[in-house]
């Protein structure tokens, strides 16, 4: 049951995209836990230098709040997609009406910003169970997982030890779990395409 639920690649309560299915030489960038005032426009400044489109699993609260930045990543043609209103501890212990709520809360907040139909849910920490399968369904979301998880958020890991953990484990169709709210997170990125780029991998948009 821990597996199950802190696994979202699992797909014991409800099927995620883990994975590109390709076997080029090809990964995906993802960002969760945006928007942040002041990293956020530096990451999407780096991306926009190399002509790379990459998914942001925003925070509803935070896309509210920083409104011309969603409406900039959609027009340089990133992905958004839904990673809860407030992104709490607490939030997979709610019920499936209250979860449904909070998706279709945020849902509708990158949608009017956006401009375009959000279908795309990350689930906080990756963590699934019954009632978030449930609303996801319901709302006809497409979770969104990774197979390679950065650990960008670990304050006593360096960017060097960052880029050799996703080095290590890089894979034709890797999805890449990042986070574009951490203090330096654009010059973490540079790093990881410096590295993308001497191992000839691409990058895809989800």
């Amino acid at each position: 049951m821990f597996y199950a639920s802190y696994n979202v690649g699992s797909g014991v309560y409800v099927k995620a995209v883990c994975r590109i299915p390709t076997d080029q030489k090809q990964v995906a960038l993802t960002f969760d836990d945006g928007i942040d005032r002041v990293q956020t426009p530096l990451v999407l400044d780096v991306l926009q230098r190399h002509h790379i489109k990459a998914t942001f699993f925003l925070v509803g609260e935070r896309a509210q709040a920083h409104p011309d930045i969603v409406r900039r990543m959609v027009a340089e043609g990133h992905t958004i997609g839904i990673h809860t209103w407030q992104h709490r501890n607490t939030f997979p212990l709610g019920s499936t009406a209250t979860i449904t709520a909070d998706l279709q809360r945020t849902r509708s907040v990158l949608e009017q910003l956006g401009g375009h139909p959000v279908t795309r849910f990350r689930p906080p920490f990756g963590v699934t169970n019954p009632p978030i399968g449930k609303a996801a369904r319901r709302l006809e979301l497409t979770i969104v997982g990774w197979s390679i998880r950065s650990h960008d958020t670990n304050p006593k890991r360096s960017r060097t030890d960052i880029v050799k953990r996703i080095e290590r484990r890089l894979h034709p169709g890797a999805i890449i779990l990042l986070h574009d709210n951490r203090p330096n997170s654009e010059e973490l990125l540079e790093k990881i395409l410096v590295m993308l780029k001497q191992h000839d991998y691409t990058i895809m948009n989800l």
